[in-house]
């Protein structure tokens, strides 16, 4: 593994875990074009998801700072965003743990990762459709709503389908904004809530990962090879560092792009990338030309 590796890595992963195509897609079509299927070293896929969340965490540095006051008890409306949080990391955790080994398996056939890119073209094109319809009402009740109008239920099956998708190619940032726009809150909204659900489903994503990573270390062992760098990579914290100033730069990038293009619907572009992309992983998954089938 070089440094133009960990770069190349570093911007898909920050672009792609925010922008609505699906980061694992990118990243396990990278990782047969750049390594053969062979999977990025463990701990280097930690620190680019530690590169996002750093992303997440300064372009939502005030709404962050209201969520920690309210569970303090210090800011209502933190505090309710906080529950709502909360609520919708249960389903996604159950849904999470429950598919893990599936998705595991997955990353042998891309065909899996094409199809899950159709059908979050299909939910992008959905969504972006209500949400102009929406968007033309006078009436407010009608035209959808706010972050502060959440409900127990919008939580609950934004957090599933947040636990059911991530993995399979099904875009994590895709899925959650559409089902939460197809849940009657206006589009702005959504994209709001799922980039703030970001923020304890990568950290807790991490921490589940860094469980198998610290288990050798902890027993002073050797690193598994899936774990660790190969041989005759350049330096391991170099390439570390430089993977996650990428995809933290890149994916603060990123929330910007996407911030701006829910204001207005304008999500078919995204789709419509997923709808290509998607046809082209379901082609080199069922011809064999990459990944097995």
């Amino acid at each position: 593994m070089n440094l133009l590796h960990a770069i190349l890595l570093g911007l898909i992963q920050g672009l792609t875990e925010f922008l609505p195509v699906s980061s694992t897609a990118h990243l396990t079509l990278a990782e047969h074009l750049m390594f053969g299927g062979r999977a990025m070293p463990l701990a280097f896929d930690v620190l680019l998801h530690v590169g996002t969340l750093v992303a997440l965490a300064i372009y939502f540095r005030h709404e962050l700072v209201q969520v920690l006051m309210g569970c303090f008890g210090r800011d209502k409306e933190g505090r309710r965003l906080a529950i709502w949080l909360f609520v919708a990391m249960i389903p996604t955790g159950i849904f999470g743990m429950a598919t893990r080994g599936v998705k595991e398996a997955a990353k042998e056939h891309l065909w899996v990762y094409g199809v899950g890119l159709l059908c979050t073209a299909v939910l992008l094109f959905i969504a972006n459709h209500l949400s102009k319809e929406r968007a033309s009402l006078n009436e407010q009740d009608l035209a959808g709503r706010d972050i502060q109008d959440l409900r127990a239920m919008d939580a609950l099956a934004v957090g599933t389908i947040q636990g059911i998708g991530g993995g399979f190619g099904l875009s994590r940032s895709g899925s959650t904004i559409s089902v939460g726009v197809f849940r009657g809150l206006k589009l702005p909204a959504s994209a709001r809530f799922s980039f703030l659900l970001g923020m304890p489903t990568i950290a807790a994503a991490a921490v589940v990962e860094l469980r198998g990573l610290l288990k050798p270390l902890m027993k002073h062992l050797p690193l598994p090879p899936d774990m660790a760098f190969p041989a005759g990579s350049a330096s391991p914290v170099m390439l570390c560092v430089v993977g996650v100033i990428a995809s933290a730069i890149s994916g603060y990038l990123a929330i910007g792009l996407l911030d701006r293009f829910t204001r207005k619907p304008r999500l078919n572009g995204f789709a419509l990338y997923c709808l290509g992309m998607g046809a082209v992983m379901l082609a080199l998954g069922l011809s064999g030309v990459l990944g097995h089938h």
